[in-house]
């Protein structure tokens, strides 16, 4: 996937903990664009970039309000361990660097849903707004097996790795109608690296339930119906955890960025514009696109 820029749009970095975290600003929006509405942060998942997760999503956001991504760093070596904070801590230092004094939206998915939930939690003054994206609050035994498959095929570097994981992030209704010829792009996959390893390892122990009331940011969580690697149990459970929380949910797997990305674009603009027009507490229902 290309990288999303135009014109206007300037890559840079910020340092924390003596390393570089890579971001894209897309600036301000041109003239007739929604100047007020909070600048969105968006925060990828496990083993993700801007570039593969954001690509499609960062210019069409970009158009009616100012739109920053990071790609995370890693902050140890392949044998130490990767922590939530140090996670958190990257989102804030690029939150700093680029937009210094203003309020954003951040906007997660997967594991970069819990980092956003998670800072959310411990610097309000930062985050206004929270849009949480196939997240989830505790790891449970059902992701804990899935993870472990993923580890052995791993360290046997089986083959069969790319296609599991493409198993377990694509909705059952979207397999259903797609060829393998179709999917051949994302059945080669890429080659797992040392910063992968370290961010599936932290995924088996995430647990922020305590901090999820402690969120005052006004909050969408979407759920996707068909998601094998997060079931739709969490985003629920966030749903209900979170006080200025309302929710909505996607017909798609974990892969919502791939398979529903204009549905997203469309939920997220639509909540940037007017983060409070669902009440709290409010299940709204999924928008057809």
């Amino acid at each position: 996937m290309t990288t999303p820029t135009d014109a206007r749009t300037t890559e840079g970095s910020a340092t924390v903990d003596g390393i570089r975290v890579r971001y894209l600003d897309s600036g301000e929006p041109d003239p007739g664009g929604e100047g007020d509405r909070p600048p969105l942060v968006l925060v990828h998942g496990t083993g993700g970039s801007i570039e593969r997760e954001y690509g499609y999503l960062f210019p069409m956001l970009a158009a009616r309000q100012r739109v920053v991504a990071l790609d995370f760093a890693q902050p140890v070596p392949a044998d130490g361990r990767l922590t939530l904070d140090q996670l958190e801590r990257q989102v804030a230092a690029v939150c700093e660097s680029v937009l210094p004094g203003r309020r954003v939206t951040l906007v997660g998915y997967s594991l970069g849903a819990v980092v956003a939930t998670a800072l959310a939690a411990h610097r309000p003054g930062l985050a206004v707004n929270l849009v949480a994206v196939a997240g989830w609050a505790a790891t449970d035994t059902q992701q804990r097996l899935r993870g472990g498959v993923w580890r052995r095929l791993r360290e046997d570097r089986s083959p069969a790795l790319a296609s599991y994981t493409a198993f377990c992030a694509l909705g059952g209704p979207f397999l259903a109608a797609a060829t393998l010829e179709q999917l051949a792009p994302l059945l080669e996959g890429q080659v797992p690296g040392d910063f992968d390893d370290l961010q599936m390892e932290l995924n088996q122990s995430i647990d922020i339930t305590a901090l999820l009331p402690e969120v005052r940011a006004t909050t969408l969580v979407i759920g996707c119906t068909h998601d094998q690697m997060v079931p739709v149990r969490h985003s629920k459970a966030l749903f209900a955890a979170i006080p200025d929380a309302r929710y909505t949910e996607v017909a798609s797997g974990h892969a919502v960025l791939f398979e529903r990305p204009a549905q997203l674009v469309q939920l997220i603009d639509r909540f940037n514009a007017r983060p409070s027009a669902q009440p709290a507490g409010r299940v709204i229902p999924e928008a057809r696109v």
